[in-house]
């Protein structure tokens, strides 16, 4: 197939939200054209091996930069992070190469999130059952995600007509893996240009752009944390503007539009009056 889209999710390893980072769940990604993959691997590559890395991967980058900015000490296993030893400004430059890469382009930005800390409480409140559209806050981020794809590729390229292969990253969670399964099987059945699904390693050619994914879905993660703490003005930062804001900036009205549409719809996520979160307040 002509066109591939690769996938990753942050934030999935509690579903009461309870434990940090996982007060959301994103999936989200990118989609590009098969030739312009080729190129973005060459590139991402070169990089790679400029800084003496073997792969990106946010958590593991994130850990590193908290050891550089003494926040923390080095815990007992950061012997094995690939970043171990690397300075700030190494830490930092590495991370906006990249990012500059992932971002740059003609590829699409696709995702979708769930707030799992309201979605476990919503479930314990009969009056809040729309914050949790299934039983499962994971399935319920995948169904999302898959419902809404054609909808933004469609808004971005109006001609679209065909299939679509997806890419997520592997790995031994067989019930994330069903779940990712159902909620593509389901979109297939409803829309035709659904394409393959498979799940491969990011550290071999040609699914490095699954190391892009997984930047962007950490980030995305982050800032809807932050939207959704009416205590935080969420500042874009040197990283979104290099990461997330080109592709707003090369997108169609018609996705503007319905982006902005659905910030707005998610609003109450950020200043609704939750009785839980008036509990935890308090």
């Amino acid at each position: 197939m002509k066109i591939a889209a690769y996938i990753d999710e942050s934030g999935r390893h509690d579903r009461t939200g309870q434990h940090p980072g996982s007060g959301q769940i994103v999936v989200s990604g990118w989609v590009d054209r098969r030739d312009n993959w080729v190129k973005f691997c060459k590139q991402w590559q070169a990089i790679l091996n400029n800084y003496g890395a073997p792969y990106f991967h946010f958590t593991e980058w994130r850990d590193a930069s908290v050891v550089a900015r003494n926040v923390r000490k080095p815990t007992s296993s950061f012997s094995k992070n690939p970043y171990n030893g690397w300075n700030l400004d190494k830490l930092d430059n590495f991370l906006y190469r990249l990012a500059e890469v992932a971002g740059g382009g003609q590829k699409l930005f696709v995702g979708g999130f769930i707030s799992t800390r309201d979605f476990a409480e919503a479930k314990k409140n009969p009056a809040y059952s729309r914050f949790a559209p299934a039983q499962d806050p994971y399935q319920a981020c995948l169904n999302i995600f898959f419902e809404s794809f054609a909808t933004e590729v469609q808004q971005q390229w109006p001609r679209w007509n065909e299939p679509i292969s997806f890419f997520f990253d592997q790995n031994d969670d067989k019930e994330w893996c069903h779940a990712v399964s159902d909620a593509h099987m389901a979109a297939k059945k409803r829309d035709s240009r659904i394409g393959e699904l498979a799940f491969a390693d990011k550290k071999i050619f040609p699914h490095l752009p699954l190391q892009a994914a997984d930047m962007l879905a950490f980030r995305m993660r982050q800032i809807a944390e932050n939207f959704t703490d009416p205590n935080i003005f969420p500042n874009p930062s040197k990283l979104d503007d290099l990461l997330i804001k080109p592709s707003f900036l090369r997108a169609t009205p018609a996705y503007s539009n319905a982006t902005m549409g659905e910030c707005l719809a998610l609003l109450p996520l950020r200043y609704g009056d939750f009785p839980w979160r008036n509990k935890i307040q308090s």
